[in-house]
């Protein structure tokens, strides 16, 4: 008898920034094929900024996403600083990780509540939601809208902020302002550990189960962060920012418009749970507490612990904006910015974007940029999550056919793919 191939095809992942889908093929004896369709149109960010002055390339890069554009403002100004060399003061440097943190809260909620939330709860979207769970959305608007107001007020806008610029800032916000951040951020606490308390009831499939490479920044001062010069491997291998790519290779792929990664012949998971499976030892305070009496939720074999580790980051962060904060205004008044002198040279900065590692590689000539190279947390995260798709797909082969893309888009968005970020193009 002839092997009767099923062909399951999700055209839009739903509820994932960016536009990929998902193909899978099955046949009488099981997953035949399976392929993480990237069709967003190719982006040439690298490209279009080489030879533009460095200024003008730094109030491009941010604009690749809107979802995560002030990590990408920040470690590009980053590497462009290291690349003329230059290092903020330390104040400054407490500030932009403050603004960072407004990053990370109005993504992380935005993805566990709006996003991830409505498939364990049976609804397709967040707005059905509205009538039975006010309180749940209620708090994923209003940690939301505190990460936007923290990036509004030092970033001079909410998205694509043009306030960070070489030296410093532009302008800094009153103390009166950072005062009243610090207090938000104190009344935002609450509903963190509200957030993690209810995801640590949610499921994680035991099918994606199995062992995960987990690559994660290495924080400067021993303190659980944002920013770092090394990167740090799950296999106890740690390497030099500047040599990423001496450890870890992108390829093309027929069925992607973003390519594939490897880090040393594998595919492995950058984001939340990344981090935390890399540095919980430098976490502390009430995320330290409930990571310690939740840490086997807190798997490094389950990419679904992502959505777990997210929701710990939100008690973490606002914990650590506070405290950045406090060393800020220590030492107030702060000048906004130092005036610097743009030499040739070369600059690689790794931070902590939401969703994971956020490259950037920057080579200044004669005040213009002359080389550019951005990889994005998806990027690194693709191989990885294809394979999880795999397994998913590979234990429910036999089950209805929407049962199946259910589930595989379920892997998909507990990875919290930024799909437009993930496709670059470094030629013209």
């Amino acid at each position: 008898m002839k092997n009767v191939y099923l062909p399951i095809t999700v055209d839009h992942i739903a509820r994932v920034e960016g536009k990929g889908g998902v193909e899978i093929v099955i046949g009488d004896d099981g997953v035949r094929e399976v392929k993480l369709n990237i069709i967003e149109g190719p982006r040439f960010f690298e490209a279009i900024t080489i030879g533009k002055k460095l200024d003008e390339a730094l109030a491009v890069y941010p604009r690749i996403c809107s979802f995560c554009s002030a990590a990408h403002k920040l470690t590009a100004v980053e590497a462009a600083e290291k690349a003329i060399g230059f290092t903020p003061r330390e104040e400054i440097q407490a500030l932009r990780e403050v603004l960072y943190i407004g990053d990370m809260i109005e993504s992380h909620a935005l993805h566990l509540y709006l996003l991830v939330l409505p498939d364990y709860l049976g609804y397709s979207g967040p707005l059905h939601m509205v009538d039975k769970y006010k309180k749940e959305i209620g708090i994923a608007l209003d940690l939301k809208n505190l990460g936007s107001w923290m990036m509004d007020e030092l970033g001079a806008r909410a998205i694509h902020q043009e306030n960070v610029v070489l030296g410093g800032f532009g302008k800094l916000p009153s103390r009166e302002i950072l005062e009243k951040m610090k207090d938000k951020l104190k009344e935002a606490l609450p509903k963190a550990e509200y957030t993690f308390e209810l995801f640590a009831k949610l499921e994680q499939y035991e099918e994606v189960e199995g062992p995960i490479t987990h690559l994660a920044v290495k924080p400067r001062n021993d303190v659980y962060g944002i920013y770092g010069d090394y990167i740090k491997a799950s296999d106890g291998n740690e390497f030099p920012s500047e040599s990423y790519r001496e450890h870890i290779k992108e390829f093309v792929v027929e069925h992607s418009f973003a390519k594939h990664s490897h880090y040393h012949g594998k595919p492995f998971m950058v984001g939340a749970i990344s981090r935390v499976v890399n540095n919980w030892k430098l976490l502390y305070g009430r995320a330290k507490e409930l990571y310690d009496a939740h840490k086997e939720l807190l798997r490094p074999t389950n990419p679904f612990a992502n959505n777990l580790a997210q929701a710990l980051e939100l008690v973490y962060f606002i914990e650590r904006g506070i405290d950045l904060l406090d060393e800020a205004l220590a030492k107030w008044p702060i000048r906004p910015r130092d005036e610097v002198t743009v030499k040739d040279g070369f600059g690689v900065s790794t931070t902590e974007a939401p969703r994971g590692i956020l490259v950037y590689a920057l080579e200044v000539k004669d005040g213009k940029v002359a080389y550019a190279d951005i990889i994005t947390p998806t990027a690194f995260n693709l191989a990885m999550m294809e394979e999880h798709v795999r397994m998913m797909a590979e234990k429910h082969y036999n089950d209805d056919p929407e049962r199946i893309k259910f589930l595989t888009e379920m892997v998909v968005r507990a990875y919290d793919p930024c799909i437009s970020c993930s496709v670059h193009v470094a030629k013209l």
